[in-house]
């Protein structure tokens, strides 16, 4: 099987020859290749030849490509800062006053900001490696964008205090995801990933994730199927086990467990209804832990999860500073497990 093939069998439910490789790993290779991420992040070429670089030295079956939680409010105009070597930093909100939303409602997000850099970013992987391998696009979902357009602590009190602003926003946030989803369907990329750190239950409670996220999550995948995505996946942080059922309803074709579920549980729980990807720790086990302890973590998932419909990777963002080592470990030890 091709990487391609490898991953779309298990979105598929078909059993795969081993489980597929698909970390969350973008920033974290620039360094590796020796690009800063002021460049990483601020040119086309750049952010493909990192991503395409990284396919190849290390045989993943997919890559991951993402703008940064900044994106898309910087691109219906918010002002952002550019570290020589980070990502983009948010410098204001743009709904501080929530009155302003009918003002952004004018503006093209799919031209502003870095949002056309990505596109062409995207475009170049799937041109280069897409016949063989999976191309996966992350852009933020509804309650993400929100987030950063009215700031993460005001929006928790309007969820709580004035439910019905804080749906408009919400509102608008699928509206944004929803024409930032159709130029990007057209780069090619074989799936489309929601990251919502923001409904991780240290952040809402599941009470309130099904109250007023669930039903845009659901409008949005199915309106994102509508537009031509074969592939939508979601990404939540953090301990998601009270919610588990929730996400699966959602409609995505996979999700994201993060390295405090316990995969055994997790993947007993959602019953092959859909596809789960994770879940080793980014920090403990690719940024800090040796190769020895990367391999013995890698061997002890793959046994957990053998059988199931499971996409092997980190259960978030792999750092920048994690050694190049590590990671070759841990996909050699994926297809030893075989």
């Amino acid at each position: 099987m091709t990487g391609l093939e490898r991953v779309q069998s298990v979105l598929g439910g078909r059993p795969p020859d081993h489980l597929p490789v698909l970390p969350m790993l973008h920033t974290g290779l620039a360094g590796i290749f020796g690009v800063s991420l002021g460049e990483f992040f601020t040119s086309a070429a750049t952010m493909a030849r990192v991503m395409i670089a990284g396919q190849r030295r290390f045989r993943f079956d997919g890559v991951q490509l993402t703008l940064g939680v900044a994106g898309e409010a910087e691109a219906l105009g918010a002002l952002t800062d550019q570290p020589p070597d980070g990502a983009p930093i948010l410098r204001e909100y743009l709904l501080a006053n929530s009155e302003a939303l009918e003002a952004l409602r004018q503006r093209d997000p799919a031209a502003g900001g870095r949002m056309p850099l990505f596109f062409e970013a995207v475009s170049r992987v799937v041109e280069a490696i897409g016949r063989d391998t999976f191309v996966l696009a992350t852009m933020r979902g509804p309650l993400l964008i929100a987030s950063q357009l009215r700031k993460p602590e005001t929006l928790l009190v309007d969820l709580l205090e004035s439910p019905e602003d804080a749906g408009r926003i919400l509102d608008f946030s699928v509206e944004v995801a929803l024409r930032l989803a159709r130029p990007l369907r057209a780069t090619g990329a074989h799936g489309i990933l929601l990251g919502e750190a923001t409904c991780s239950p240290s952040f809402i409670s599941p009470a309130l994730y099904r109250q007023i996220i669930l039903p845009r999550h659901r409008r949005l995948v199915a309106q994102l199927k509508a537009m031509g995505w074969t592939c939508v996946g979601l990404h939540v942080c953090g301990n998601i086990t009270a919610i588990l059922d929730d996400l699966v309803t959602t409609g995505v074709d996979f999700f994201d467990v993060d390295y405090q579920v316990d995969a055994v549980q997790a993947a007993r729980h959602v019953a092959g209804r859909v596809a789960l990807r994770g879940n080793l720790d980014p920090s403990a086990d690719f940024r800090f832990g040796s190769v020895e302890k990367i391999k013995a973590s890698t061997r002890a998932l793959c046994k957990s999860v053998a059988g199931t419909r499971w996409i092997a990777g980190s259960g978030c963002d792999i750092p920048a500073g994690t050694p190049a080592e590590n990671i070759a470990a841990f996909v050699e030890t994926v297809r030893e497990s075989a």
